[in-house]
């Protein structure tokens, strides 16, 4: 029995249509999932059906009623929920009012919560406290509380929205559970991720959202992944080959890529050579440790290399990186920057500081209402220069926007009103031409589609072939082995094996990094 039926939608953000003509359905117990590239329209037609915005055309009908909902408040009690990968939630909550929070349990004490609060949370596998402040967990968590509370829910209609992207394969796994258990019930999931193989794991159809048309409506048992991914960017796709690190001299001085010339934000391919084993060590780092977390970790990076960390979330990994950008005391036996003697203090003005860039909700970092011709200028706006430095200037912001495929009418347009994805490319494109040396990037390629996690991978070869050196650190097997030469699988606060993945295909490398973070 049809569940949602939805009929012509379209939706405009002034000149820019975002959806067009947009009709499908879904079943009672059916599963269906969602893909499409960044800027393709997904979000919006989540917001659509969640009441955060208003179609401008077609139909809705749930349970063979109209379906218009006013609000998110309305949504939910017509009967659906949405789960959304950057949800807010208020701090001050516990963990277990924040489960029932709009619930018919909501505002009962805390010592009544606690136990069936308990019991939901082990449904999305969260091992916290329900007593525990949501603004004292971190910011991935608060997707799976989301999830736990829509298992609370009356909902007949479960909108996941990206959950899963900054999420473990063990995670994913209990999500896929209980995305399971809602099909069960008579449920229906609309489930939107960009995470092709997984998604084909749980989904039992796919719809393709094209330039914000259906393009594909189709059971997932006829596809694959990389046929797949072709029908979402329109194209023919063919899975990364292996990585090759590489670097190029630097540029000579005076020459046409000096100081005076205009900076690009992503810089023309340098000509690259391999990268030997034996080739400049960037950092050594010799017996890491941070007490109760790390117990012992030895790294070596050399220059032009991108090497991956990854495990489970008490495995250390986030603690090596956070002592690596002076974010957490740690002491090491040994620390070499390009050979020179370097420690982990915080307040030593020899201590190692690396630059890290958080993909995070707070617009990437960026001013949400800033345009982006001013996010992406290098000098500051308004400043006296050169008129030709400033058309120069903007020149460069055009090709990067064009080269990124950013989905934009202006680069007058704000920074906010671009798709999450382009958000997030753009400001890594803006940090990225200013990092230098060695730099730490978190989940550089969460969110975004396969066309750009290639475009992502490319600004990475680039920052390489200059001689900038990565450390990446993420929970996502298919960046891991998109992006890195070897990848490290933390355990015990220790590296328990290390996966080269040059020469493997990214399917192989995948493979291998899940069996070994499951075995760690």
């Amino acid at each position: 029995m049809t569940l949602l039926q939805v009929q012509g939608l379209t939706k405009s953000f002034g000149a820019r249509r975002v959806l067009r003509d947009v009709s499908f359905s879904v079943g009672e117990g059916e599963i269906v999932g969602l893909v499409g590239t960044n800027g393709a329209g997904k979000s919006t037609l989540g917001d659509v059906l969640a009441g955060i915005t208003a179609a401008d055309g077609g139909t809705m009908t749930l349970m063979g009623h109209p379906y218009a909902p006013l609000s998110v408040e309305d949504a939910r009690h017509l009967g659906v929920g949405v789960v959304q990968q950057l949800v807010r939630i208020d701090p001050g909550l516990t963990v277990a009012q924040a489960v029932f929070r709009g619930t018919a349990q909501a505002g009962r004490p805390q010592a009544e919560l606690r136990p069936q609060a308990q019991v939901l949370l082990a449904e999305v596998a969260l091992d916290v406290d329900p007593d525990t402040l949501i603004g004292d967990l971190p910011h991935f968590v608060h997707g799976l509380v989301e999830t736990a509370r829509v298992l609370a829910e009356d909902t007949r209609l479960v909108v996941l929205d990206e959950v899963s992207a900054a999420l473990l394969p063990l995670e994913v796994s209990r999500l896929h559970a209980v995305t399971g258990r809602l099909s069960r019930q008579g449920r229906g999931v609309l489930y939107i991720s960009h995470r092709l193989p997984e998604m084909l794991e749980v989904v039992d159809r796919v719809l393709v959202l094209r330039e914000g048309r259906i393009a594909l409506d189709s059971a997932s048992a006829d596809l694959d992944p990389v046929r797949l991914a072709a029908e979402t960017v329109g194209a023919p796709v063919t899975l990364p080959p292996p990585r090759v690190a590489s670097v190029a001299p630097p540029a000579p001085q005076g020459s046409p890529a000096g100081d005076d010339a205009p900076q690009e934000l992503v810089p023309a391919r340098a000509t690259a050579r391999p990268l030997p084993a034996q080739d400049e060590v960037a950092l050594q780092v010799r017996n890491l440790r941070v007490p109760g977390r790390v117990e012992g970790v030895d790294l070596l990076l050399h220059r032009g290399e991108v090497i991956g960390l990854t495990g489970h979330r008490s495995s250390g990994v986030a603690e090596i990186a956070d002592a690596l950008t002076g974010e957490l005391p740690a002491v090491t036996d040994e620390l070499l920057l390009h050979g020179e003697p370097r420690s982990l203090g915080p307040a030593d003005d020899r201590g190692l500081r690396l630059p890290a860039y958080h993909p995070d909700e707070d617009a990437y970092g960026v001013d949400p209402g800033e345009t982006i011709a001013r996010t992406l200028t290098q000098e500051a706006w308004g400043a006296l220069t050169d008129i030709r430095k400033e058309i120069a200037s903007l020149r460069g912001v055009i090709r990067t926007v064009h080269r990124l495929d950013v989905k934009t009418l202006s680069i007058s347009t704000v920074f906010g009103a671009l798709s999450g994805g382009d958000q997030h490319k753009l400001a890594l494109a803006r940090w990225m031409a200013s990092a230098h040396d060695v730099v730490v990037l978190h989940e550089p390629t969460r969110g975004l589609d396969v066309r750009a996690r290639m475009q992502v991978r490319q600004l990475l070869d680039e920052a390489t072939a200059h001689g900038t050196s990565v450390v990446v650190v993420s929970v996502d097997p298919d960046e891991l082995a998109e992006c890195c030469d070897r990848v490290g699988i933390v355990s015990g606060g220790r590296v328990a094996r290390w996966i080269d993945t040059r020469e493997l295909a990214v399917d192989a490398v995948r493979d291998r990094i899940v069996e070994a973070a499951t075995a760690a």
